[in-house]
């Protein structure tokens, strides 16, 4: 039998666990929300309406380390951006290497997001991160085919549709939310939904406008 300090040891030690959400259930890097977007409008395939993101912002305001976001990451090759679409949150890095063997340069007049990168050879890269949520559009000043799309989501907690309607947003703290969708083409949809620990299933998020 342990001695009753080390017995104390071991249950302040479980009580930390229980407390700081250690245990499988209900940890935010194990809850998800799975879903897909149907479209509901003649004549018209999801294909023509992508890129479409969903988005989910708290019913309660949370603090973010943008620091802890990964790198994203629009290369320059061939004279083109890939990829041509990059969804990002608020404060998240971007990376802008340019991997061919030619200057360019990146810029966007997109307000409040505007910026200009400079010219930049072969090999170099440069980064910027968006303070403001919103569609940034990139070009280069000197190839002017070269041209891009960023979607800066107000929230951490998105995914890019992919070709069947699917979508997943991982790592979601338990909570009320109103979930979002953006697209170029389409309105916005809006619904406020519950977060619970685990695996959360929504039905088909319809899309039944579009914007000519």
């Amino acid at each position: 039998m342990l001695p009753r300090r080390l017995r104390i040891r071991r249950l302040l030690l479980l009580l930390c666990v229980v407390l700081t959400g250690g245990g499988p259930a209900g940890a935010a890097s194990d809850t998800t929300l799975v879903g897909r977007v149907r479209v509901d409008i003649p004549g018209i395939s999801l294909s023509n309406l992508l890129p479409i993101v969903v988005y989910l912002t708290p019913a309660e305001a949370r603090k973010t380390d943008a620091a802890k976001f990964p790198v994203a990451r629009i290369r320059q090759k061939d004279a083109r951006f890939i990829p041509g679409f990059l969804a990002v949150a608020m404060g998240q890095t971007v990376e802008m290497p340019n991997d061919d063997i030619i200057f360019h340069n990146v810029f966007s007049f997109s307000r409040p997001n505007e910026f200009d990168l400079g010219l930049y050879a072969a090999g170099n890269s440069k980064t910027i991160a968006f303070a403001h949520a919103g569609v940034v559009r990139i070009y280069c000043s000197i190839h002017e085919n070269m041209n891009g799309t960023i979607f800066v989501s107000p929230s951490p907690h998105f995914a890019t549709v992919d070709a069947a309607g699917r979508f997943e947003v991982r790592g979601l703290p338990v909570g009320n939310y109103r979930l979002e969708t953006w697209s170029e083409k389409i309105p916005a949809t809006a619904r406020n939904i519950p977060i619970g620990p685990g695996r959360n299933e929504i039905g088909p998020i319809r899309l039944i406008e579009a914007i000519d």
